[in-house]
């Protein structure tokens, strides 16, 4: 499925990203005109235990089916710039949906922007792909992809200088990957999305004092964050910090937290979500239009 757009990331527009005008495509499963369904009928005298689940059956993408798909893409689409790839449900063999990357991958070599999401990853093959090809690469989202780890991330960290936005939350990143991210793109990274992941007080202290300019952070439920990275947050490194968000992050004690948004002034804060048993009051430091999140239950709070 083609599109003219891709939907604008409120933060991402708010530091005048936007999208270039010259097009987008989201690809689910690959073809889904492909896809096939086949259903029971419904008639009068046919069982309906067969039908209850209105479950699809899906046929397998012939090879043709996908070169014209991507004939068509080239010649229609010449200058896309950013992709949404879903998990093709009409192809099973990981070789093929391999090589469909690849070949995308080849044939738009420009992209800036790349959503990985929701395409399952059984090795490191696919990152390796996008690594080896996709140079100008600004923005990659694998979000809630578990399979991948710092042998999948590293080399697109490493190969990938143009990268600014970075959403691995959900995956099993570790400080490699995070020191990494310190030598390769501590001149360019404004958004991390770093949540769930298994990262070090330690290494994420070195992050806000190398990365300087980032402007939105996202490092809910990293569980092993402390004061030590609290206080290692200092407005005058990270001047453009627009977002913070630390939900589920247990081991900031009030005293890191004075110190940290109380004797600090932090100019263009706008949203700060954080767990910690102390007050509004020893957030004086954040405007007074900011959003304060103190100790949200849920991810909606």
């Amino acid at each position: 499925m083609l599109s003219e757009s891709l939907p604008h990331s409120v933060s991402g527009s708010s530091w005048g990203g936007g999208v270039s005008g010259l097009g987008a495509m989201n690809i689910s499963g690959v073809v889904n005109g492909a896809n096939i369904p086949t259903r029971q009928s419904n008639a009068p005298g046919h069982s309906s235990n067969a039908s209850q689940s209105n479950a699809y059956l899906y046929h397998e993408v012939s090879e043709g089916t996908v070169l014209r798909m991507h004939q068509f893409m080239e010649r229609f689409c010449p200058n896309i710039l950013e992709a949404v790839i879903k998990n093709p449900t009409g192809i099973s063999s990981h070789s093929r949906r391999l090589g469909i990357l690849t070949r995308l991958f080849q044939a738009y070599p420009r992209l800036e922007k790349l959503d990985l999401s929701d395409f399952i990853m059984w090795d490191t093959q696919p990152l390796q792909v996008v690594s080896e090809q996709l140079r100008m690469l600004s923005s990659l989202d694998v979000t809630n992809r578990v399979e991948l780890g710092d042998t999948d991330l590293l080399p697109v960290v490493e190969s990938c200088p143009r990268l600014k936005e970075l959403r691995i939350r959900a995956t099993n990143a570790t400080d490699v990957t995070i020191h990494g991210i310190i030598n390769n793109l501590s001149h360019l990274l404004v958004r991390l999305n770093i949540g769930g992941c298994p990262v070090s007080s330690a290494a994420m202290a070195e992050l806000v004092t190398k990365c300087t300019r980032l402007r939105v952070l996202q490092t809910w439920s990293c569980l092993r964050l402390d004061d030590a990275f609290l206080l290692a947050l200092d407005p005058r490194i990270l001047t453009d910090m627009q977002v913070l968000d630390l939900m589920d992050v247990q081991k900031f004690s009030v005293e890191a937290v004075r110190q940290t948004f109380g004797q600090q002034t932090w100019p263009h804060l706008k949203y700060l979500r954080i767990r910690a048993k102390c007050s509004r009051e020893e957030f004086s430091g954040i405007p007074v239009r900011a959003v304060l999140k103190l100790n949200s239950t849920t991810i909606l709070d």
